[in-house]
């Protein structure tokens, strides 16, 4: 939308297709956490960003998330944002990532790297 306003136009000769998103908020008393993964050659981070129902900013993270693959920076992403929602007491949480993968991993965690299971296991299911 932003890019629009500029009249500037996206072509990437990689992208199939490229899809314009509007951020949307959570309902009432919830609170949205965008997360993002990236890697470029050896490196991986993550970042994820908090926003109520109001679009009243809440936090922002980014941090390196070691030597990996793309993978492991989306997962990392959305453990630490699970975490980082559980630490500040926020009960609902509406986690939203562009990676089929990690979305899958809710659903199986069989999908997770052995070396990162235990953590994502303690997301799905923390200690109250």
């Amino acid at each position: 939308m932003i890019l629009k306003k500029f009249n500037v136009t996206l072509h990437h000769p990689k992208a199939p297709k490229i899809i314009e998103v509007i951020w949307q908020p959570p309902p009432p008393n919830w609170i949205k956490c965008i997360t993002d993964g990236s890697t470029a050659g050896n490196l991986s981070s993550c970042g994820r960003i908090f926003k109520d129902s109001n679009y009243e900013f809440l936090l922002c993270f980014g941090e390196n998330t070691e030597i990996g693959k793309s993978l492991r920076a989306e997962l990392s992403g959305a453990m630490r944002a699970i975490e980082l929602a559980n630490t500040h007491h926020w009960k609902n949480l509406w986690l939203e990532a562009d990676s089929e993968l990690v979305i899958e991993a809710f659903k199986n965690c069989s999908l997770v790297p052995w070396n990162l299971r235990n953590k994502w296991m303690n997301c799905l299911y923390p200690i109250v």
